[in-house]
């Protein structure tokens, strides 16, 4: 079978490191190509390595000539010659529904709801997928939670097909070390992403965590980005920064090195997501996680005393202050969870399999069409 994969950028992100995952975990038998609207970008090398091709349409992020990104995908469909395409982000979704094909296509749903903060063309895009869904075989989620199925209902989503949780390439032994003091959130920096909500929480609880420390990893996450720096005026951070309590440390191509230097990774996300690649690979590592009660989230958490409202600093900075006064043996039987956990449901492999019989299935389907 050959599976052409579209996607928006190259990027880091949750779905394109998908993509890369499922891609290096894919069955021989299969050959898989992958084009990008855009150009080349942080997650290229991986990419590349993961895909036996990949094609850049090269398009600026601020286009909006449809018309030839249509054109310049079809061509791109017709170069490869797929038995099924799957897309994945609007941008990407919107592009491959518009284009001249026989082609069975999938489409995969990488979030369950949009906030203030997103852009107002996203959400445009969002429901003109959601009227050309119909040109779809299969709508696959990365969710199986309630908010998912709403979004998908208001999207009016036709060709809804059963979830498939997102997986991750488990490593052989764990990373997590019980003398780590370092609390790690590893996230774009965008309001979805619940930073305010973080550091505000982080600030109130560090007086009460001596020897603690948080770094911010993600892009445009540097101290130098204005609005951490309004971030930092705002919640008066400063002190934290000159103590070396707090810092913003920019994007990053390995999150699993980061994962190693901690003690717990923090996910502070508002809405929107479905089942994070990096609370996965955190597990994956033994890591353990506090997380806000978004989307499939509560599932990287053993003990609810870790499991946050969303927005709510004063319940994030409870389960910061009160991981943060666990005893290392206490850490390390949650570690100890989180890495079971990740061996017996999160194999990467298994979640490629799933894809491929659900492609194999429309492909089936198409061909006694």
């Amino acid at each position: 079978m050959r599976v052409l994969f579209v996607c928006s950028d190259a990027d880091v992100g949750g779905a394109e490191r998908l993509l890369a995952t499922l891609a290096r975990s894919w069955s021989e038998e299969d050959e898989l190509g992958l084009v990008v609207l855009m150009s080349r970008g942080t997650l290229s090398d991986d990419l590349e390595a993961a895909f036996s091709r990949v094609t850049y349409l090269d398009f600026p992020p601020s286009s909006r000539n449809l018309p030839a990104m249509v054109r310049a995908l079809e061509h791109a469909i017709t170069d490869f010659a797929p038995d099924v395409i799957s897309s994945h982000l609007f941008h990407a979704d919107f592009v491959t529904a518009l284009a001249r094909t026989r082609v069975p296509r999938v489409s995969t749903m990488h979030t369950h709801g949009f906030g203030s903060g997103d852009h107002w063309l996203t959400k445009v895009i969002a429901r003109a997928v959601g009227a050309l869904s119909f040109r779809f075989a299969a709508v696959v989620p990365t969710s199986d939670s309630p908010a998912m199925t709403t979004f998908l209902r208001r999207l009016r989503m036709k060709h809804v097909v059963t979830p498939i949780l997102n997986g991750t390439m488990v490593p052989t032994t764990p990373s997590f070390n019980t003398s780590s003091r370092t609390f790690v959130s590893i996230a774009r920096n965008h309001p979805v992403k619940g930073h305010a909500t973080l550091l505000k929480a982080y600030a109130a609880a560090a007086p009460t965590m001596p020897g603690w420390r948080l770094r911010v990893v993600g892009a445009e996450l540097t101290i130098d980005d204005p609005r951490v720096q309004g971030m930092i005026e705002e919640l008066d951070l400063q002190p934290l920064l000159d103590s070396g309590a707090l810092s913003f440390d920019g994007p990053t191509s390995n999150p699993e090195n980061v994962l190693a230097q901690s003690a717990a990774l923090v996910i502070s996300s508002l809405y929107g997501e479905t089942f994070p690649l990096v609370g996965l690979e955190a597990a994956g590592h033994g890591v353990p996680v506090i997380t806000t009660d978004v989307g499939n989230c509560s599932h990287f958490v053993d003990d609810r005393r870790f499991l946050v409202a969303p927005g709510d600093p004063d319940s994030m900075r409870n389960a910061l202050s009160t991981y943060a006064a666990l005893s290392d043996d206490a850490r390390a039987q949650l570690s100890q969870q989180a890495r079971a956990r990740a061996l017996r449901d999160y194999d990467a492999h298994a979640v490629a399999e799933r894809y491929r019989t659900q492609f194999r299935t429309v492909v089936d389907a198409d061909t006694l069409a």
